[in-house]
């Protein structure tokens, strides 16, 4: 079974490659065309996304692509920690707070979120230290990305709930569509891996307590006053996550009614609507199977047996290794974030999009596999299959930017080039650090 985990990895982190060199080649292509400051930015944040999954993923694969010489500095290893924290936090931040809606409207704006999130990184680390006195958990960070992540939770409720009218062209209702669909297929990134433990967390069971790798209770020596600040935090992270995928979800049932009966356009909406669905049903399955200890796993998510991998794979496997690099690809496309004009163009899309349907064949039949034994020769029956039938256009047609991914924007009040400038050195310098001390060392 773990060669077959394997494989599914491997097929996410080729994916991922694939999907970064055709993003990566048309917005580099000509970075002075005459896209929006937005479009720009929205496409180096997903570039920026694909490769920190990728360098993440390299790194677990291989481990020389890590620090792993106990002999490297203190200082060396802790530069790098902090470089992987705010690689990881600028992205996220800046691409809820950036594109959907402009939230950080001056450039001041975006240099005080890299000064606190600089601050905060500082403030958890040292909270953890083995010799910190008091030893807890502040959790800044992820109560930080929380806070933000509620602009883009409201932006994609709100639309799920009330989209506006089909056939409403004014100005005001193309803003909604763009800032909807952008917020939705956001939201299904950011949510991360949290949403898994909702149903644990509204039933108190240790499935959202003690799985979930980054909130774990203090220690007692950290006194009563810390140990009730990381629980207040920890409720706070993981009931919201709680209720909005609740709210999800009963948006989720509720736009799905009203496209049934004509009230409410299918779009992407429509295709978010079952995303959620199909991943409350995970919710629901992994939840009963730890409480039923049918499958068991580490305070740090780790598998301790075959079934707790298998449902890991289903979960956290299936929307890092597949649904984050379809909905890169959504993302840059769909929203005009690179520009598809020509014949040749059109035939490169076509291939990635040939890509993306053999590896979602590859990944479920991998699964099916994982689950109930079946003949090698599947996979390349099914990949035939989906090769032979055309199924790519209806991926490209889905693809295909409306009237407003085209022509709606938002001005920005300041200098765009520094602003671009400012932002990609706010996450390429950290990712750089690192790359190369993962090299090196």
């Amino acid at each position: 079974m773990n060669e077959n985990l394997d494989l599914l990895d491997d097929i996410g982190l080729v994916l991922s490659v694939f999907v970064l060199l055709f993003i990566s080649y048309f917005h580099l292509r000509n970075l002075n065309d005459e896209r929006t400051w937005d479009r720009k930015m929205g496409a180096s944040l997903v570039i920026w996304l694909l490769l920190y999954f990728i360098l993440r993923r390299v790194q677990e694969i291989s481990p020389s692509m890590g620090i792993d010489d106990p002999a490297v500095s203190s200082f060396i290893v802790e530069i790098t920690a902090y470089s992987s924290q705010l690689n990881f936090y600028y992205i996220h931040l800046f691409l809820m707070l950036l594109v959907p809606i402009p939230f950080l409207r001056n450039g001041w704006q975006i240099g005080g979120l890299g000064v606190l999130v600089l601050v905060f990184a500082y403030i958890d680390r040292t909270a953890l230290l083995p010799d910190a006195d008091p030893h807890y958990n502040s959790l800044l960070l992820p109560s930080f990305l929380l806070l933000a992540g509620l602009v883009c939770f409201s932006v994609g409720l709100r639309f799920l709930l009330f989209p506006p009218d089909a056939d409403d062209k004014s100005e005001q209702a193309m803003a909604m569509r763009r800032s909807g669909f952008f917020a939705l297929g956001t939201i299904a990134v950011v949510m991360d891996n949290m949403v898994f433990r909702a149903v644990g967390f509204l039933d108190g069971s240790a499935n959202a307590w003690w799985t979930f790798p980054t909130v774990n209770y203090s220690g007692a020596s950290a006194g009563y006053n810390h140990a009730m600040i990381t629980l207040t935090e920890m409720t706070i992270i993981l009931g919201s996550f709680s209720f909005l995928m609740i709210g999800f979800g009963i948006g989720a049932i509720y736009h799905l009614v009203k496209a049934y009966r004509n009230e409410h356009p299918v779009s992407l909406a429509t295709v978010f609507s079952g995303y959620i669905l199909f991943i409350w049903l995970l919710i629901i399955f992994r939840h009963w199977a730890y409480v039923s200890q049918y499958a068991t796993w580490t305070m740090w998510e780790t598998p301790l047996d075959d079934n707790a991998a298998i449902i890991t794979a289903l979960s956290d496997g299936f929307t890092f290794h597949l649904i984050y690099p379809t909905i890169a690809l959504l993302h840059a496309v769909k929203f005009g974030l690179i520009t598809i004009e020509s014949e040749r163009d059109k035939k490169i899309l076509r291939v990635v999009a040939l890509a993306v349907m053999v590896a979602i064949t590859a990944v479920f039949t991998t699964l099916l596999e994982i689950i109930i034994p079946v003949p090698d020769i599947l996979l390349a029956v099914a990949c035939g299959l989906v090769l032979a039938t055309g199924w790519e256009r209806y991926l490209i047609d889905a693809l295909e930017p409306d009237e407003e991914m085209k022509t709606i924007s938002w001005a920005w009040p300041g200098n765009q080039r520094r602003m671009m400038i400012g932002v990609n050195l706010m996450i390429g310098v950290p990712f750089v650090i690192k790359l190369v001390a993962g090299v090196v060392w």
